[in-house]
């Protein structure tokens, strides 16, 4: 099952839905959306690799994690360990700052088992450019359907959104930090990793805000 790329929420952010379509319709669409983007832009998720910090002074591990984007939409999912990785379970194993783009994890035991100097993290993000612009898509789609019903034309707030799809499309391409390729798949223990993320603990430390 595909991850939804954003929420009614989103969507009513950026267009007046009210007494116009039902949260059925506006999440129908949203899923047809999320689709459409998978197809025609590949796995808008993003990974990246950490390696697990440890504080040889105090002998203690870090515990937040920077994701390399200071916003983004959601945390897919998480990996930690060397060769053989275990996946750690939101809330339970680390929670989430998306305002910041962090991870923190809850203890230096996750997963049922101590971290390791050795260890490394594999952190899989959706970037909020792409929940953006599933809302703006969605929003598109309601509304021709809309204009097709009541007149056959677009309407102004048709065009109005139309707009800030175009724009925001333009600054997608020209983002290098997202990489359209359908190459990147089938997330798993063994991913192919795109990118690593050199960490600033110091940093990270006061950085970290919860949402």
């Amino acid at each position: 099952m595909l991850k939804r790329l954003c929420t009614t929420a989103d969507v009513k952010r950026v267009v007046d839905t009210s007494g116009r379509w039902t949260e059925d319709e506006i999440n129908t669409e949203i899923e047809n959306q999320t689709v459409d983007i998978y197809d025609e832009c590949g796995n808008p998720i993003y990974p990246v690799k950490s390696y697990v910090g440890y504080n040889s002074n105090k002998s203690v591990f870090y515990m937040e994690y920077a994701v390399g984007e200071p916003y983004i939409y959601a945390i897919d999912r998480v990996f930690v360990g060397t060769t053989t990785k275990r996946e750690l379970t939101e809330t339970t194993d680390f929670t989430v700052a998306k305002k910041v783009g962090m991870i923190k994890l809850t203890s230096s035991t996750v997963a049922g088992q101590v971290l390791d100097q050795a260890d490394d993290l594999l952190i899989s993000y959706i970037p909020t450019s792409f929940s953006k612009y599933c809302a703006l898509k969605t929003a598109e789609a309601l509304l021709e359907k809309m204009d097709i019903i009541t007149s056959g034309a677009a309407s102004k707030e048709l065009s109005m959104i139309r707009d800030k799809l175009s724009k925001h499309e333009s600054l997608m391409n020209n983002k290098m930090g997202v990489v359209f390729s359908s190459a990147y798949t089938g997330f798993n223990n063994t991913y192919p990793l795109l990118k690593t993320i050199t960490q600033d603990h110091s940093i990270n430390k006061f950085t970290w805000k919860e949402d």
